[in-house]
């Protein structure tokens, strides 16, 4: 589509999409810091519902940020990369955001680190996009790392999740264990 000196249908969709990307992400950190602030303070208010509402936060959080960071960028991308990018995002808020945003129930240091969260989340999602994008427009293959990074997250989170059913199960053995020896029941 014309000569060298042009620029092609193609890097206009790549620095349409930078754009915007970059335009949505000053507004979710515009928006999103006062709103997760104000979402902390309250937090150490609502004692046992915090166990809602933080993954419901965390969950409201990866939806946005994926709307408006990552949705079109991704359809830049082939169909690996596109996968890699989306669990990779998946596992960032389960490693990072589930304790960021549950250490929100402590006072004062909440709010800290509940804005902390959302901005380091933000941020990631962000620069990980963004970085996949300029090496798909580039036409650079997969790094080996690139894929190496969600596998060890997977396996460390089905480490995590095996390791506590073990302590379920014993803690569970124990205490009927202890009733039976106590005579309750």
């Amino acid at each position: 589509m014309g000569d060298d000196a042009e620029p092609k249908a193609l890097d206009l969709r790549f620095e349409g999409v930078e754009a915007v990307q970059r335009t949505n992400f000053r507004l979710l950190l515009i928006w999103g810091v006062p709103i997760t602030a104000v979402i902390a303070i309250a937090m150490p208010f609502v004692h046992l519902g915090a166990v809602a509402v933080v993954p419901l936060l965390v969950g409201v959080h990866l939806v946005v940020v994926r709307i408006m960071l990552a949705r079109r960028a991704q359809r830049l991308l082939r169909p690996v990369r596109r996968l890699l990018g989306r669990w990779l995002s998946r596992f960032v808020f389960l490693w990072i955001g589930v304790p960021g945003y549950g250490s929100m129930t402590v006072p004062v240091v909440g709010v800290l680190t509940g804005v902390a969260t959302f901005v380091v989340l933000t941020a990631i999602v962000q620069g990980s996009t963004q970085w996949s994008v300029a090496r798909e427009r580039a036409d650079r293959p997969l790094a080996w790392w690139e894929m190496a990074i969600p596998v060890v997250l997977a396996v460390l989170t089905l480490g995590l999740l095996a390791a506590l059913a073990v302590i379920a199960a014993a803690l569970g053995w124990s205490l009927a264990a202890l009733m039976e020896w106590a005579g309750v029941g």
